[in-house]
């Protein structure tokens, strides 16, 4: 992974295991292919930890926002739901093209 110097300091604080929620098991938001944690990159935005990808099958690029305080990553983690949902909804033809699990 590579990570500004300040992004690495905000990594550096999180437990082995939080650490882990971030970069294990991750999934391509578009494609669902398996996201290589090694490839990602990070950087602070607004205060918080961001982590980068870009996915190796599909070159779709995503933003994981890392929040330490729990209802603010709730809220991020809603946002996204939502939107992802409306693209879906609106686009059923680029989501479901390689079915649904």
């Amino acid at each position: 992974m590579n990570f500004t110097d300040e992004a690495l300091e905000f990594w550096n604080q999180l437990s082995e295991s939080e650490q882990a929620e971030w970069t294990e098991n991750l999934f391509c938001q578009k494609c669902k292919a398996e996201i290589d944690p090694a490839n990602m990159s990070g950087s602070v935005y607004e205060g918080q930890l961001a982590l980068f990808h870009e996915c190796s099958q599909c070159s779709n690029k995503e933003v994981r926002l890392v929040d330490v305080m729990e209802q603010s990553q709730k809220a991020i983690d809603d946002d996204f739901e939502k939107w992802a949902n409306s693209k879906k909804a609106a686009r059923p033809d680029l989501f479901d093209k390689k079915g649904s699990s």
